[in-house]
C-alpha cells in the first residue's frame, strides 16, 4: 500500500538532488539529506513482509543478583500459574560482643566495677521487606500524581477544600484530607491545625499484580544452604550463578521455622512512638509523639528464641567475628506464600529487607555520683542490631501452561500467535524483510539497497490478539511495555540508545519514540509499534547484518543487563534480559502468519521512504 503527499516542484531543490545523485556511488551517500526538506518530494509507504517463530518455553534463568524479588502466586492471563519464593542469605556487621563488653570483660575487670555480667535477652525480632512506592510529582506540589487530580498543576487542590496542594503541603496541612487533624473544623476555616503530624505521609504501593486484599499464609524458615559467593568449579575465580529452577526447600535444606501465620498486606506508613516518656519534659508525653516513620512494607515478628540462641549465646564466637564466618554459620533464611485466597504476585525490594533485632542488657547505673558507690544501681538498657540479605536468588516456577503455546512452537513455517511472558517466561524471535533461512530476507534486503529511498520512518508493529482480551476489563493484567534486542548477544538497538526521550508522568515509559508500549483502542489493548528507522537505515545504506531480533516483556525498559537462560530441552546457555525476569505478566500477539481472520492485523514492518528516483 502507498501513500503518496502532495509537493511543490522548485528548480533550485531539482539541481541540488541532480548534484547529490549524480556525485553518489550506488551504496547512495547519505551526508546532505538534512540540507534538502523531503516534504519536496513523494514520500509513500509500503509494509513489507518479517518472519516470527515462537520459542521454546523457558526452563531457567539466572535469579540471583536482581534488584528486584518476587514473591506469590498468580494466574497468568492465557499463559498459565506462576509462583515464586525468596531464598536469602544473611549478612551481620563483624561484632565481638553484644551490649557494652565482650564475655571475658564481664567476668571482671580490674578497676573497672562496670564491667558486669549484662544478661543480654532478645526481646525482639522483625524481618522487614519494603514494597515498591510510586514517588512521581511532576507539578511539585508534594501530591504524588497517582493522587494528585490534576499531576500537571500545581495549584491544583485534590481534597476539594479550596487551598491549593502546594500551599497545603507548604503550610503542613494534609493535602488529601479537607480535615487535616480531625477535630471537626475544616481545613480552611481551621487557625490551629498544630494536631495534624506534619511528616504523616499517603503512599502509592505499585508493583503488586492480582488481589492486594488477599489472605495467605507465610512462611519464613531457616536455610541451612550455605551461599557460594564464587564458583568452585572455576577455581572460585568467577561469581557463582544460581538459577530459579533450583528449589531448595524442597530439597531439604531447611532449618528452624521463624514465621508461620496468616497475613495480609498493609499499605500505611508505619509509624512508631517514642517507648518511653521522658521525666525532664513534664508537659510531653513522648510515648504519644511519633519517633520513626517507616514506608509501606510487610513486616513480621520472628522467633526471638532462634536469635537468641544463635546470636547471643555465642557472644565473642568466631562465627560472629568476620562477615564470612557469619555467613557460613547463620546461612540464611527463605520467605515463602502458601495458600492464598486469591492471586496475588508481588515485586518486592528485598535487597533494602533487614532482620531487626532488639536486645536488652544490665549495666551499672552511676546515677551521676561516679565517686559514689552506694547509689548505684543496676538497670536494663536497650540496643539493636540489624541482619540484612546478601546474595539473593528467586525460585521461579510455572504450572498449568496453556496448550496453545507448544502449538504455536511447533509451527514451522512462520507463527500465527506471539505468547510473550516474563519471568521464566516465553520469548519468540523476528526476523525483518523475510525468512532468513529460505534466502527470501537477503532478496528483499538487496531490492531496496538497489532503490534510492531515504527511509524517513521504520515501524515494527505488533496487534494484540483480540481473542485473549475478548473480556477485557480496565483492571486485568497485560504487559503494558516489550523490549525487542538483537536476538545473538541481548544488546539494544540503535534507535534505542538514540532515543533519550524521558516519560516522569508515567511507569517504565522512558524511551516512547522507540516504543514498545501498549496501546488502546476504544479502551481495549490493540497494538506495540517499535520505531526502528535507524536500524532499518543501517541495514540499506551502511550494509549492516540483518540479524535476528528477539521480543520479550519488559519491567524496565532502561534496564538492559543481561542474564544467563536456558530453553526446555537445550542445554545451550544464551543471554537473556534481566527486565523481562521481573515482570510476570504476559501478551499475546498476531503472528507473521496469522489465521486467515487476522490477516489484517499481521506482525509487519512498515516504511515511510522518500523516492528521489524520480
Amino acid at each position: 500500500m502507498n501513500l503518496k503527499v502532495s509537493f511543490r516542484k522548485n528548480s533550485l531543490f531539482f539541481l541540488l538532488i541532480t548534484l547529490v545523485l549524480f556525485s553518489c556511488n550506488e551504496d547512495f551517500n547519505t551526508v546532505g539529506y538534512d540540507l534538502i526538506s523531503s516534504s519536496a518530494f513523494e514520500t509513500e509507504r509500503i509494509d513489507l513482509p518479517v518472519f516470527s517463530y515462537q520459542k521454546e518455553i523457558l526452563s531457567d534463568v539466572q535469579s540471583d543478583g536482581l534488584n528486584l524479588q518476587q514473591l506469590g502466586s498468580i494466574d497468568v492471563p492465557n499463559v498459565g500459574q506462576s509462583s515464586a519464593y525468596i531464598i536469602s542469605q544473611l549478612s551481620l556487621a563483624p561484632k565481638s560482643f553484644f551490649g557494652l563488653y565482650s564475655p571475658e570483660d564481664e567476668m571482671g575487670v580490674e578497676d573497672n566495677i562496670y564491667a558486669i555480667p549484662e544478661n543480654e535477652q532478645v526481646v525482639s525480632v522483625y524481618l522487614e521487606i519494603p514494597f515498591m512506592n510510586n514517588t512521581r510529582d511532576q507539578d511539585g506540589d508534594g501530591v504524588i500524581d497517582s493522587l494528585d487530580s490534576d499531576p500537571e498543576n500545581p495549584e491544583s487542590d485534590s481534597d476539594g477544600d479550596s487551598i491549593i496542594d502546594a500551599l497545603e503541603t507548604q503550610n503542613g496541612t494534609d493535602p488529601l484530607n479537607t480535615d487535616s487533624d480531625g477535630d471537626g473544623i475544616l481545613d480552611a476555616e481551621d487557625t490551629d491545625n498544630s494536631g495534624y503530624e506534619v511528616g504523616n505521609r499517603t503512599y502509592d504501593v505499585d508493583s503488586i499484580f492480582g488481589n492486594r486484599n488477599a489472605s495467605f499464609n507465610l512462611k519464613v524458615d531457616e536455610l541451612t544452604y550455605y551461599i557460594n559467593e564464587f564458583d568452585s568449579s572455576d577455581n572460585f575465580e568467577s561469581p557463582q550463578a544460581y538459577y530459579s529452577s533450583r528449589d531448595l526447600y524442597e530439597e531439604g535444606y531447611v532449618g528452624e521455622n521463624l514465621y508461620d501465620e496468616t497475613y495480609q498486606l498493609n499499605f500505611e506508613e508505619l509509624r512508631f512512638n517514642y517507648t518511653q516518656d521522658d521525666p525532664e519534659t513534664e508537659d510531653v508525653d513522648e510515648t504519644t509523639l511519633i519517633q520513626t516513620r517507616r514506608t509501606p512494607r510487610i513486616r513480621v515478628p520472628l522467633n526471638a528464641d532462634f536469635f537468641q540462641r544463635r546470636l547471643l549465646d555465642i557472644e565473642g564466637s568466631d562465627s560472629l567475628k568476620t562477615t564470612t564466618e557469619f555467613q557460613k554459620y547463620m546461612r540464611g533464611i527463605f520467605v515463602r506464600m502458601e495458600n492464598p485466597s486469591d492471586d496475588i504476585y508481588m515485586l518486592l525490594n528485598f535487597n533494602a529487607a533487614s532482620i531487626i533485632v532488639g536486645y536488652e542488657y544490665d549495666r551499672y547505673n552511676d546515677n551521676g555520683t561516679p565517686d559514689d558507690t552506694s547509689d548505684f544501681t543496676i538497670d536494663r538498657n536497650e540496643s539493636s542490631f540489624v541482619i540484612t540479605p546478601f546474595k539473593t536468588i528467586n525460585h521461579l516456577e510455572n504450572a498449568l501452561i496453556n496448550p496453545e503455546i507448544n502449538e504455536i512452537i511447533a509451527q514451522t513455517s512462520g507463527s500465527s500467535k506471539i505468547f510473550l511472558k516474563g519471568g521464566v517466561g516465553l520469548l519468540s524471535n523476528i526476523e525483518l524483510l523475510g525468512n532468513f533461512s529460505d534466502g527470501s530476507a537477503d532478496s528483499k534486503l538487496e531490492e531496496l539497497r538497489a532503490n534510492s529511498w531515504l527511509v524517513n520512518e521504520a515501524n515494527l508493529i505488533f496487534y494484540v490478539d483480540s481473542n485473549s482480551v475478548e473480556n477485557w476489563t480496565s483492571d486485568a493484567l497485560i504487559a503494558e511495555r516489550l523490549y525487542l534486542y538483537k536476538q545473538k548477544d541481548a544488546s539494544p538497538l540503535l534507535d534505542y540508545f538514540t532515543d533519550e526521550t524521558l516519560d516522569a508522568t508515567k511507569n517504565n515509559a522512558d524511551k516512547f519514540i522507540h516504543g514498545g508500549i501498549l496501546e488502546y483502542q476504544d479502551g481495549r489493548p490493540y497494538r506495540y509499534k517499535f520505531r526502528i528507522t535507524q536500524h532499518i537505515n543501517n541495514l540499506i545504506r551502511k550494509d549492516s547484518a540483518n540479524v535476528v531480533l528477539g521480543l520479550v516483556v519488559s519491567a524496565d525498559i532502561t534496564n538492559i543487563l543481561t542474564k544467563k537462560a536456558f530453553l526446555s530441552g537445550s542445554s545451550e546457555e544464551f543471554l537473556y534480559p534481566a527486565a523481562s525476569i521481573l515482570n510476570p505478566l504476559s501478551t499475546v500477539l498476531i503472528g507473521s502468519h496469522p489465521d486467515e481472520e487476522f490477516e489484517s492485523l499481521r506482525l509487519k514492518l512498515e516504511l515511510i521512504y522518500t523516492d528521489f528516483s524520480n
